[in-house]
């Protein structure tokens, strides 16, 4: 049996990976930050094993991959859900919010992908996945803090995918569109409306359609490895 990691699991698109993973047989184990409450009632609904852990965090990050192997088997796939998203305009937007944005985007997803990869490239191999939104969507006016970080995780999938390749570890983004869900609730009307009008299907996603690529590249994949690949309707 196949075992992932994934973090943020209590999201909407983290959620919905759980349940993707144990529809194809696979087991997991998930983080989350704050919904702790979330997290109990999915590990009782797939039983799975929760854990809390701040993604900010480096060093408790690292402890947490330090304990894989030891209490649980190890992942072949490490899939980073997590994030947040400001939508402040640029120019109201403080210090202090582009440096949380950052940190809970940019570096965290580098974080997740450094001891992963490292942790991968010991055992002879593995996946990593890197969910973001909107990677350089141009048509639209994306929230530049949150734009400002997908290109960083793009750039990282891209970059890490050569230096770690030799070692066997595939490392990807998947981009994703507007969903019905998730952190897409907290972007405005005028922009929902202009994904509309900009997409080839005319509607916004669904977390199940995000989870069937990001399972893919976590169970299936072999010989895809840093690409930016876009779910997102045809924007």
């Amino acid at each position: 049996m196949r075992h992932a990691v994934v973090f943020g699991g209590t999201g909407a698109v983290g959620a919905a990976v759980l349940r993707a993973l144990a529809a194809r047989g696979a087991s997991a184990t998930f983080t989350y930050c704050r919904r702790e409450d979330r997290a109990a009632e999915l590990s009782r609904e797939l039983g799975f094993r929760a854990v809390r852990l701040d993604l900010t965090d480096a060093a408790a990050l690292r402890a947490f991959v330090g304990r894989m192997g030891a209490e649980e088997p190890a992942p072949a796939a490490a899939i980073q859900c997590a994030g947040t998203l400001d939508a402040t305009p640029a120019l109201e937007l403080s210090d202090e919010a582009w440096d949380r944005s950052y940190a809970s985007n940019a570096r965290a997803a580098f974080l997740v992908a450094r001891e992963l990869g490292a942790f991968m490239a010991r055992r002879g191999g593995g996946e990593i996945v890197l969910v973001g939104g909107l990677d350089r969507a141009q048509s639209l006016p994306v929230p530049v803090a949150f734009a400002a970080s997908q290109g960083m995780i793009a750039a990282t999938a891209m970059a890490l995918a050569k230096e770690l390749g030799p070692e066997k570890v595939r490392v990807n983004m998947v981009a994703l569109g507007l969903l019905d869900a998730g952190l897409s609730s907290a972007l405005g009307d005028d922009l929902r409306k202009d994904y509309l009008a900009f997409s080839a299907l005319r509607r916004l996603g669904k977390p199940d359609e995000a989870a069937r690529a990001i399972t893919w590249l976590a169970l299936h994949n072999t010989y895809v490895s840093g690409k930016v690949i876009p779910v997102n309707g045809g924007i």
